[in-house]
């Protein structure tokens, strides 16, 4: 009986042998394609299919090429004391954030991280606020070293580092510790190559606490970021990031290698959003980390959103010689710009104008070769405070080498971010002539998102932009070479009586 029961059932037995086989088939077949449909581009949608041998470098000791950042600083505030008498004390503040070590050469190591963790203002005020410290302080001293977490307070187990360049634009700063450390063992990769899904993995000390791995997706692949004065293209991911991870490296694994490369360096997230981190792309970077000092943006708008170059010079000419009208809001300013010998001035009005015409500061655009041009020199309207002519207005002239570094950094930023408005402005009107022409309308619907996603940045730089003219105009600067004459102030056109800046070649108020 058994053996016939047996016999029975062979024929099913064969069956399912059969469907086993085809599953165990179509399973391997199907897994076998997986790495190839996760890797449609230059990058992964995952971070499973990397090579054995990197994942050695990311458990092993190879794998510790981000270092935790502690960065301090000590202001002197004035106060008035109980007897009235003026007094100094002293306060520090300090920042945790990540760096990673991309260049050894000899006994020393490069590392990158930003410039908000590298760097201090020189003197708080309304735009350089920090936490605990009051406004009118003063830095004497600052120190940047390598320790284990925020509890580390043994400094001779620290590694003290040196500030080499920092790229305010970019948030970006270069350390160098005198001695070898473990450097980032990964190809430097390439941002134009991400896209909508990939994979990223992030490498920092959050909080300051630990080192911690995080992954995640990039949600948006590009972003332009003017937030704060920063002026370049992030992209976007959902990784849980926090304080602490501010210049973590960004790596994403390459399709061709299944090895990881260097995508970019984290530096911001958004408000009451921790899932939504944004990131430098390397290919802003790379210039930067190489040269290991600020280099001049690049010569085209056309592959560098947010750059002017030098054929966008000869347009705006073109533009002025054709009568467009040269006056546009900035950041609730109003901006004339006017032209002579490829010369070009920004006369900045107040925020009463036009019911006072009076310039407040006059900006000169020298034209450079293969570029769209360099900062000159900046004139600011200010009272005599002594002598027969006291109350009266007069110019003051300021060479670009005489000022500080955050007022020539601040007057840089105001400067392109002029150029681009003008251009934009010009574009939209050339628009708004031709609305019968479907790609003009097209072009106008995107220049109009354009100009009202400047706003902001336009407003915060129009602010610094007067508070810092105030200062000069009253001779507050703490490097007092301002030379007080009407003589030397800018002229365009007709030279006019005493030399003062010109509006269409004639004296301005």
């Amino acid at each position: 009986m058994k053996l016939r029961a047996m016999q029975g059932w062979l024929p099913l037995l064969g069956a399912l042998i059969v469907i086993g086989l085809a599953f165990d088939v179509v399973t391997r077949s199907r897994l076998s394609a997986t790495p190839e449909t996760q890797c449609l581009g230059e990058y992964a949608d995952t971070l499973q299919i990397q090579t054995p041998h990197t994942r050695d470098i990311e458990q092993g000791p190879r794998g510790q090429y981000s270092y935790l950042v502690r960065s301090t600083a000590k202001y002197e505030c004035p106060f008035f004391g109980p007897d009235g008498k003026l007094r100094r004390r002293r306060v520090q503040a300090t920042e945790l954030g990540s760096a990673f070590a991309y260049e050894v050469s000899g006994n020393d190591t490069y590392l990158l991280t930003n410039e908000h963790v590298a760097s201090w203002p020189e003197v708080t005020d309304t735009f350089h606020r920090i936490d605990g410290v009051q406004d009118g302080c003063k830095r004497v001293e600052d120190k940047l070293r390598i320790v284990r977490d925020e509890r580390d307070d043994y400094e001779p187990g620290q590694t003290p580092l040196t500030r080499v360049a920092v790229e305010p634009l970019l948030d970006a700063a270069i350390l160098r510790a005198s001695q070898r450390l473990n450097a980032l063992p990964y190809r430097i990769g390439k941002t134009a190559g991400l896209r909508q899904g990939n994979a990223v993995e992030v490498r920092g000390f959050p909080l300051g606490v630990m080192q911690a791995v995080s992954s995640g997706k990039i949600v948006n692949p590009y972003d332009r970021d003017q937030e704060q004065g920063w002026d370049h293209v992030d992209f976007v991911i959902d990784a849980l990031l926090a304080e602490g991870n501010s210049g973590s490296p960004v790596l994403a694994l390459s399709c061709k290698s299944r090895d990881l490369e260097l995508v970019g360096m984290y530096h911001a997230g958004y408000k009451g959003h921790g899932a939504l981190n944004v990131v430098v792309g390397i290919d802003q970077l790379i210039d930067f980390m190489r040269k290991k000092k600020r280099v001049p943006r690049a010569l085209s708008a056309d592959n560098a959103p947010g750059v002017v170059g030098a054929g966008d010079r000869a347009r705006l000419r073109a533009a002025l010689d054709g009568g467009t009208l040269p006056l546009f809001d900035f950041g609730g300013l109003m901006v004339r710009v006017e032209a002579s010998d490829d010369v070009l001035l920004y006369h900045v009005y107040g925020r009463q104008f036009p019911l006072d015409e009076r310039r407040s500061a006059v900006l000169e655009d020298l034209p450079k070769e293969g570029a769209y041009g360099e900062l000159g020199r900046v004139w600011v309207q200010g009272q005599l405070t002594e002598g027969k002519a006291q109350g009266t207005m007069s110019w003051h002239e300021w060479p670009l080498a005489s000022l500080g570094a955050d007022e020539r950094d601040l007057l840089t930023r105001v400067t392109e971010s002029i150029r681009l408005q003008l251009l934009h402005t010009i574009d939209y009107r050339h628009a708004l002539a031709n609305p019968g022409l479907a790609d003009e309308r097209r072009r106008g619907r995107d220049l109009s998102r354009v100009l009202a996603r400047d706003v902001p940045l336009a407003k915060d730089l129009a602010a610094n932009l007067m508070d810092m003219v105030d200062r000069l105009a009253a001779g507050r600067d703490a490097t007092p070479v301002a030379t007080t004459s009407t003589e030397s102030a800018p002229v365009v056109g007709a030279l006019p009586a005493r030399g003062m800046p010109t509006v269409g070649g004639k004296a301005a108020p």
